[in-house]
């Protein structure tokens, strides 16, 4: 695949991916979400790892891996692995979050069986203790009128975890907020636990604007939430918004959130997007052969390849160890790897 050169984009690109905070709904939201609490026992991340049953591999050699100069790397369990009805997409970590312990991935998937005879389950987020290897899956919802959980269907191709916050793209509708500090026991499907949707934020559908992955900058003082477009041939373009110090989207005195920068991408099909000081990273899927690809650059620089598991997804960065991880979606191949930034 031919690659090109990132360049910025004049402010006027960036326009179709202002935000504006779903506020004529926001009093029915905030009471239908109120409803759904009032009966349920809120519970923390902290504690949900605690009791997590799922348990992750470590560090072993995976053929995912062939080739791929992985620095560390996890394995979900067996039927995580495999199921063709649950598709990993986004991945964001205790390093986006600001967490000093637990160190913790955190993975978003969405509901794909086929044939499609099941109910529609939506969305999910796994949490990862990284130390015990423990791990659960929570189901996100949005709470109906009455207050009862109903399952997103969305792609949830991206996730960032800042603060208390998970944003999760709406491929053509903006970012979907959920607060932690509503997470809660029970609820839909058997789940052990449910995080029901708390905030929107949303795009003018007519401009075209695409959110297809999600990742966060903590190097940029203040924090940057970086979103972008997968597109099948040529580049899309990749934006960049600040986050207030409560970890919501910086918004002017109207409620709109209007990106900082623009970019153009370096080829087609991107499927993660990351900036960190002063450098992009971007997974790109559909090269021929074993191995797909990490590509590294800065605006008006050389793209530099390196290669990635087959199936990358979103991309997140591990200050602490200096390195980026995507998730594979591939059955049989779903691995966690980091590799050096």
């Amino acid at each position: 695949m031919a690659l090109a050169r990132m360049t910025r984009l004049p402010a006027s690109a960036a326009l179709p991916y202002a935000l504006r905070r779903d506020t004529d709904g926001a009093a029915a939201r905030e009471a239908a979400l109120a409803a759904f609490l009032a009966s349920r026992t809120r519970t923390t991340v902290g504690r949900v790892l605690e009791k997590a049953a799922r348990v992750a591999t470590h560090g072993r050699p995976a053929a995912a891996l062939k080739g791929v100069a992985a620095t560390d790397w996890f394995r979900l369990d067996a039927k995580d692995d495999v199921t063709e009805k649950w598709y990993p997409q986004g991945l964001s970590g205790g390093s986006d979050a600001g967490l000093s312990s637990p160190s913790a991935f955190a993975i978003s998937w969405y509901w794909k069986p086929e044939p499609s005879a099941e109910p529609q389950r939506g969305i999910r987020v796994s949490f990862l203790n990284v130390a015990t290897l423990r791990y659960v899956h929570v189901l996100l919802v949005e709470p109906d009128g009455a207050g009862e959980p109903v399952p997103i269907n969305v792609h949830a191709g991206g996730l960032v975890w800042y603060k208390n916050l998970l944003y999760v793209p709406d491929t053509t509708g903006g970012l979907r907020v959920f607060d932690l500090r509503n997470l809660c026991e029970g609820g839909l499907f058997d789940y052990p636990y449910t995080l029901p949707q708390s905030d929107v934020w949303s795009c003018d559908r007519a401009l075209g604007a695409r959110f297809s992955f999600a990742s966060l900058d903590r190097s940029a003082d203040p924090a940057l939430l970086v979103s972008g477009e997968y597109l099948t041939s040529g580049t899309g373009r990749v934006v960049r918004w600040a986050l207030a110090a409560d970890g919501s989207l910086a918004a002017d005195e109207k409620g709109k959130a209007v990106p900082v920068d623009a970019y153009t991408g370096p080829g087609p099909k991107i499927q993660g997007a990351a900036s960190y000081k002063g450098r992009w990273y971007f997974s790109q899927s559909g090269v021929a052969g074993a191995n797909d690809r990490l590509l590294t650059t800065a605006p008006g620089e050389a793209v530099r390849e390196r290669m990635y598991p087959k199936g990358p997804e979103d991309l997140t960065v591990w200050r602490g160890k200096s390195t980026i991880w995507t998730i594979a979606e591939k059955p049989g191949g779903r691995v966690i790897v980091g590799v050096p930034l």
